[in-house]
């Protein structure tokens, strides 16, 4: 009996081994990549005439770094949270997932932390989704346009 039960310890452990000195490497967002996106998202919105919240949060949806521009109205700041959260936790813009609540999806707006509007979109670093931004305060055009100038911020030219 020993025999065996020492082979498949001996077979464990060298797996063990092998699993633990794999390396694995993920991307994620820093500090300064969270003000680099405020800002080309806050340029943008200047350019549209837009005073708006901006949230830009990291894999998981929590909140690395937030910018209420002047006179943006303070109910926005909780949403743009909540659809940068949406698009982090989704992996994918939130204006994709109002299509589908208008469409004939209406009971997609039922999922946790889903908000199905506009102003959510992804950051992705090397192909994979390393955050998110999200925008409150404008019409809804603007706030898709003004998320993805931010969700841009650190690609290259």
């Amino acid at each position: 009996m020993k025999a065996p039960l020492c082979s498949a310890l001996c077979a464990l452990a060298a797996l063990w081994s092998a699993a633990s000195s794999a390396t694995q490497t993920q991307t994620i967002l820093n500090a300064d990549d969270a003000q680099q996106i405020i800002a080309r998202a806050e340029q943008q919105a200047q350019s549209l005439k837009a005073q708006v919240c901006i949230a830009v949060l990291d894999r998981a949806g929590q909140l690395l770094a937030f910018k209420r521009m002047d006179n943006a109205p303070p109910g926005c700041i909780h949403s743009s949270v909540q659809k940068g959260r949406a698009a982090a936790l989704y992996r994918t813009s939130t204006d994709k997932y109002m299509a589908r609540a208008n469409g004939a999806e209406p009971a997609i707006a039922t999922l946790p932390d889903m908000v199905p509007l506009g102003g959510g979109a992804t950051v992705i670093t090397d192909g994979e989704v390393t955050g998110a931004v999200g925008v409150s305060g404008a019409a809804n055009p603007m706030e898709i346009a003004i998320a993805d100038a931010g969700s841009k911020a650190l690609s290259p030219p």
